[in-house]
């Protein structure tokens, strides 16, 4: 061979090179632009501070909660004075059954001569003075009149001295709720908030617990809090610094990493009601 088929071969076996190295530069970069960057709520502070903010925060109040959950099984019970009492059964109890896979809580429609510790009331705007009246065991006139009018649809919950919630109760006016849109919301929402998370936050998003929010499944965030509440290391009575501690031991853990990158998929396929809907 001589010394110009020596460069020829040279340059041609050069370009190829070249050309394959370009191609793959141009695929990586092509990749890096590509790929999002994991949802804001995936972030550890970002959930540890949502956890704060609906667990142990008040709208009304600056005042911290401590944790407040259920330590008792559920047994609910379903009136209902509608005409569509069929739909709202299904929904309910579909949506319950996914809290209870979530949460481990034992979750079951109440018995034969068992009094119910949850009580869930589907009626009508024009009864909702007189229902929060007996439901909520409440006599003060203007506190009705408020709660009444500040609201699609209300919980509420009655605690034992340790802070374990006792009973709760939701009451939605359909007429009400179907005017606004929010029936299926006001059962994810209510049904979720009583498990433990009361306070509603427009900083915590996607989440049911965002007033501001379209939001009429729980998303992956509210997947992580409700686990959060009920994991063994949070226990009921905890204020906001011992709470903080065991979240940050919690959330770093690899598994819980693990679940964070999978909660949405996990909370859409595991919820009979998406399902239903859908």
């Amino acid at each position: 061979m001589n010394t110009s088929q020596c460069i020829k071969e040279y340059c041609i076996t050069w370009k190829l090179a070249f050309t394959f190295l370009l191609s793959s530069a141009l695929i990586l970069c092509s990749n890096s632009s590509t790929a999002s960057p994991p949802p804001h709520w995936h972030a550890n502070d970002y959930i540890i501070n949502s956890f704060v903010t609906i667990a142990l925060k008040n709208e009304f109040s600056p005042q911290t909660r401590n944790i407040r959950k259920w330590t008792q099984a559920i047994a609910y019970q379903i009136s209902d004075s509608t005409l569509d009492s069929k739909l709202h059964q299904q929904i309910t109890q579909r949506h319950l059954s996914h809290l209870a896979a979530i949460t481990g809580v034992n979750i079951s429609p109440i018995k034969p001569n068992q009094r119910p510790n949850l009580t869930i009331l589907f009626s009508h705007e024009d009864d909702l003075e007189r229902d929060i009246q007996q439901h909520f065991s409440l006599t003060d006139p203007q506190k009705i009149t408020q709660l009444s009018q500040s609201s699609v649809c209300l919980a509420h919950l009655t605690f034992k001295p340790n802070g374990s919630i006792k009973n709760a109760t939701v009451i939605i006016p359909v007429d009400r709720a179907r005017a606004n849109a929010k029936l299926l919301s006001c059962v994810v929402e209510e049904l979720s908030q009583i498990m433990g998370l009361p306070n509603d936050s427009n900083a915590v998003y996607p989440s049911v617990f965002n007033d501001k929010s379209y939001d009429d499944y729980l998303s992956g965030l509210d997947c992580l809090l409700l686990q959060l509440l009920y994991h063994p290391k949070i226990r009921v009575g905890m204020d906001k610094s011992a709470t903080v501690k065991q979240l940050n031991l919690i959330v770093h853990d690899h598994n819980f990493q693990q679940l964070i990158h999978h909660a949405t998929d996990l909370v859409s396929q595991e919820s009979s009601l998406y399902h239903l809907l859908n």
